[in-house]
């Protein structure tokens, strides 16, 4: 049986932020944020299961669109041990949330893949 998939998250990391004259606190929330997050359990079943939740998650994305400014789940870069996702700064906690359904999707279909296979 697949173990299941976790994540945990490193620490964020913030753009360089090239500050002026006429900086102000409208600058400091446009910031960009650095998530980085380490996947466990990367067995070839697990990794197909987040592919899986992955392109579902994307294509109602395409299909519904993302609210305004939202950054998409298409621009996170996923390897085969860990998520990185550049996102504006006041879209952090959307975007956790976001890659915890992903985890949470891909965990179920993890389940429903074992299950399935079991005589």
């Amino acid at each position: 049986m697949a173990r299941r998939i976790g994540f945990s998250e490193a620490e964020e990391s913030p753009e360089t932020i090239a500050f002026s004259a006429g900086s102000s606190a409208a600058l400091l929330e446009s910031a960009d944020v650095t998530l980085r997050f380490r996947l466990t359990s990367t067995d070839d079943s697990s990794l197909e299961a987040l592919r899986y939740a992955r392109r579902a998650m994307l294509r109602e994305e395409w299909t519904r669109g993302v609210l305004d400014g939202e950054p998409s789940l298409e621009d996170a870069v996923f390897s085969a041990f860990d998520v990185v996702w550049e996102v504006p700064a006041q879209h952090r906690e959307c975007c956790r949330a976001r890659l915890e359904e992903l985890v949470a999707r891909a965990n179920r279909a993890l389940a429903d893949s074992s299950a399935l296979r079991r005589p």
